[in-house]
C-alpha cells in the first residue's frame, strides 16, 4: 500500500554488490541457468520489457486516477524488489498531475530507469535473499545478504566459485516462502487485487513445493561446470525455467484433463484440475477455455460451444477490467485445486463424436480490446490439449 505522508527513498544500490546486478556476469559460469531464466516471465518483470505489464499499469492508472509512476512504484514491491524508491508523497502526485518536475519526481524517474532494475527478477534478487519474514508483500519480507554472499541451497567452504562466496539458506531447501512472498498477497491497496496462489495451495493440503513443478525435479549436476572442474562436486540442482505457458507447454498439458460420458442425446463433460492451486491462478487477466465441437460421422462440425474458466472483474462503470482497479468480482469460474467439475451437454442431432480443445490465454480475449498489447506471446491462444470422444 502506498504511504502518502512522506517520500521514502532508499539507496538500496549502495547495499548491492554491483558485479551481481548484471545477469550476463552470472552467465559466464552459469550459462545453462541463464538461458532458461531468460525465457521466463521473471526476466521481463520490468515495464520496458513487458508490454502486458506496461499496458496493465496504464489501465489501472487511468481507472484509479493515479499517476502512472505511482502505480508502477507500488507494483515494484514484486516486479522490481530492489527499486530504490519505495513510496511517493502528495507533492509527487500533484507534480505528476500538472507535469511539473520536482526533486521527488526526478528521484522516482532515476530509480525507475536504473539499469539494474531493468534486468527483472534476475539472479541477484532471489539469490541475495538472506532471510524472509512474512510481514508484507515482495521486498517487504526480505532482508538481503551482505557483501559478496550468494544464497542458495548449498554453502561452499572451499570457495570454488571465487567470484562470490556461497551461503546455504533454508528457504531454498524447504517451504515456499521465497515464491509466495510475491505470489501471495495484494498487488495494490484494492482488496480485490490479491494474488491468492499461496492460499489456494494451502487449501489443497498438498505437500509439493512450488519448485517441484515450476523448476522441475532435482537432478544430479554441476551448477558451474567450467570453474575448477577437478574440485567440482555433483549435487541436486533444478532447472531455472520458472515454467509457465510461454516456455513450457507441458506444464499446462499436465494440469488439466477431461472425460465424457454419453447417454442418448445428452453427455456429461467432467473437467479436472490436476494441480494444487486454481487454474488459472495469479494475474487476473488469464483464462482457460474448453472449446467443444460436436462432429458428425464425417467428422464435420455440427455445432460449437465454449466453457470458460476465469475471473470476471468489473470497474465502477460496469466494464470488464483487471482486479487492481475493479469495484467488484462478478464471477469466478476458475477450477479449484484438484477439483473435478461436471457440465451437462445437449447433443445436436447426428452427433457421432465430441472433441474438446483446452485453450489458455495469458490475456483473456474479452480484455484484449481494453488492454492493447502488440506482442502475440501475451494475446495468442495456447492450445494445451485436444481430446476426442
Amino acid at each position: 500500500m502506498l504511504i502518502l505522508a512522506l517520500v521514502s527513498y532508499i539507496n538500496a544500490s549502495s547495499a548491492i554488490t554491483h558485479r551481481f546486478i548484471d545477469p550476463n556476469n552470472c552467465k559466464t559460469c552459469h550459462e545453462e541457468q541463464f538461458g532458461m531464466w531468460k525465457t521466463s516471465l521473471h526476466a521481463i518483470s520490468h515495464e520496458n520489457n513487458n508490454p502486458l505489464f506496461r499496458a496493465a499499469v496504464r489501465l489501472v492508472s487511468s481507472e484509479t486516477h493515479k499517476p502512472y509512476d505511482e502505480v508502477l512504484i507500488s507494483c515494484a514491491n514484486c516486479h522490481n524488489p530492489r527499486l530504490e524508491i519505495k513510496n511517493v508523497d502528495e507533492t509527487f502526485i500533484i507534480a505528476q498531475a500538472f507535469g511539473i518536475e520536482t526533486e521527488s519526481t526526478k528521484k522516482a524517474q532515476n530509480a525507475l530507469e536504473a539499469t539494474h532494475i531493468q534486468n527483472g527478477i534476475s539472479c541477484y534478487i532471489c539469490h541475495n535473499v538472506d532471510n524472509i519474514s512474512n510481514i508484507g508483500v515482495g521486498y517487504q519480507n526480505f532482508s538481503w545478504t551482505k557483501g559478496d554472499e550468494i544464497a542458495g541451497p548449498y554453502d561452499d567452504p572451499k570457495n570454488r566459485a571465487g567470484f562470490h562466496t556461497s551461503v546455504s539458506r533454508e528457504h531454498f531447501k524447504s517451504g515456499n516462502d521465497l515464491c509466495l512472498s510475491c505470489h501471495q498477497g495484494k498487488g495494490l491497496a484494492n482488496e480485490l487485487s490479491t494474488y491468492n496462489t499461496g492460499n489456494e495451495y494451502l487449501s489443497s493440503k498438498d505437500t509439493q513445493r512450488c519448485v517441484d513443478c515450476h523448476m522441475g525435479e532435482p537432478k544430479q549436476g554441476i551448477i558451474s561446470p567450467l570453474i575448477k572442474p577437478n574440485d567440482a562436486v555433483k549435487r541436486d540442482i533444478r532447472d531455472h525455467l520458472f515454467a509457465g505457458a510461454r516456455n513450457n507447454k507441458q506444464l499446462l498439458t499436465d494440469a488439466i484433463d477431461a472425460e465424457i460420458s454419453i447417454n442418448s442425446n445428452e453427455a456429461t463433460l467432467t473437467v479436472s484440475n490436476l494441480i494444487s492451486h486454481n487454474f488459472p491462478t495469479g494475474f487476473s487477466g488469464r483464462s482457460l477455455i474448453a472449446q467443444i465441437s460436436y462432429l458428425d460421422s464425417d467428422k464435420k462440425e455440427i455445432k460449437k460451444e465454449n466453457i470458460e474458466f476465469k475471473k470476471v472483474y468489473l470497474n465502477k462503470m460496469g466494464v470488464n477490467t483487471l482486479s487492481y482497479s475493479a469495484q467488484n468480482l462478478q464471477s469466478d469460474t476458475t477450477l479449484k485445486p484438484y477439483e473435478s467439475r461436471e457440465f451437462k451437454l445437449l447433443l445436436p442431432d447426428n452427433t457421432k463424436n465430441i472433441s474438446v480443445s483446452f485453450i489458455y490465454y495469458v490475456l483473456d480475449p474479452a480484455l484484449q480490446n481494453r488492454i492493447i498489447v502488440d506482442d502475440d506471446k501475451f494475446t495468442k491462444p495456447y492450445i494445451i490439449k485436444n481430446l476426442e470422444f
